[in-house]
C-alpha cells in the first residue's frame, strides 16, 4: 500500500509543476506610424485617454504573440485597436520641454479586433482591464510614453484565447509623438507611434481536470488490488 501512495504523488508532482510555469501573451502594434491619438490636460484630478484619431479607432494593434500555442506563436489580429483611460492625475510637473506625470488607480484599457485563424471574425473585445495607482505618463521633446501596471483581478479576454491565471501585466510600451505643448505644462496631444500590451500567465489547462479522473481510477485500481 505505501508503494502505491508513493507512486500517486509522484506523477502528481510531474504533472502540476510544468503547469505552473508562467508563459506570456502580448498584443501587439508592430511599425506603428501615427494611429489613434492621445489627449490629456494636465492637472490633479484629470485623466489621459487614447482614442480615435489620425484615421482609426484607436492605437494599432496589429498580433497577438504567445508562448501558449496559439496560432503557432502569432495570431494576426485584423481591424485591431486599443483603446484606454487612466484613473485621475495625483501628482505631475513639467517644465523645460520636460514632463512627467502619475496617476492613481482606476481607467480601462481595451483592446478590439477580429482573430479569424480562432473562429473571431467580428469585431470583439479581446481584452479589458483596470489600472493599479502609479500609472505613469513622461516625456521630453516631441516623445511621451505611458507605463501603466494592469490590476490582475479585472483582466478579462474572449474566451477564445483560454483560461488563465496572471502572474503579471504591464501596458509597457506606449509611445507617442507629442505637442511642444506638453512640456510647458500645456494640452498634451499627438499620435501614438508604438503600442504594446503584455500578460505573464499561467495556464489552467483542462488536463488537470483528466489527470484528476484518472488519478480517481488508479486510487480505486489499487484498492481492489489490495482487498483481492
Amino acid at each position: 500500500m505505501r508503494k502505491s501512495l508513493f507512486i500517486i504523488s509522484f506523477l502528481f508532482a510531474a504533472i502540476l509543476v510544468p503547469s505552473a510555469q508562467a508563459q506570456t501573451l502580448t498584443f501587439s502594434g508592430i511599425d506603428v506610424i501615427g494611429q489613434g491619438a492621445l489627449s490629456f490636460t494636465p492637472g490633479v484630478g484629470n485623466v489621459l485617454g487614447i482614442g480615435a484619431g489620425s484615421g482609426a479607432n484607436g492605437a494599432l494593434i496589429a498580433n497577438l504573440f504567445n508562448t501558449v500555442g496559439l496560432c503557432s506563436g502569432n495570431c494576426s489580429i485584423t481591424s485591431g485597436y486599443l483603446t484606454l483611460t487612466t484613473g485621475k492625475e495625483s501628482s505631475g510637473f513639467s517644465g523645460g520641454g520636460v514632463f512627467s506625470y502619475t496617476f492613481g488607480s482606476g481607467g480601462t484599457i481595451d483592446i478590439y479586433g477580429e482573430i479569424p485563424s480562432l473562429s473571431i471574425s467580428s469585431p470583439t473585445l479581446l481584452f479589458s482591464a483596470s489600472f493599479l495607482s502609479g500609472t505613469t505618463f513622461s516625456g521630453a521633446g516631441a516623445v511621451g510614453s505611458l507605463l501603466g501596471q494592469l490590476n490582475l483581478g479585472s483582466i478579462s479576454l474572449d474566451p477564445a484565447l483560454g483560461t488563465y491565471s496572471y502572474a503579471a501585466g504591464g501596458n509597457d510600451e506606449l509611445s507617442f509623438s507629442v505637442s511642444s505643448s506638453c512640456g510647458t505644462g500645456g494640452v498634451c496631444t499627438g499620435a501614438i507611434n508604438q503600442s504594446a500590451t503584455r500578460l505573464e500567465i499561467v495556464p489552467e489547462p483542462s488536463s488537470l481536470v483528466l489527470f484528476g479522473i484518472g488519478l480517481l481510477g488508479l486510487t480505486g485500481a489499487t484498492r481492489r488490488k489490495l482487498r483481492a
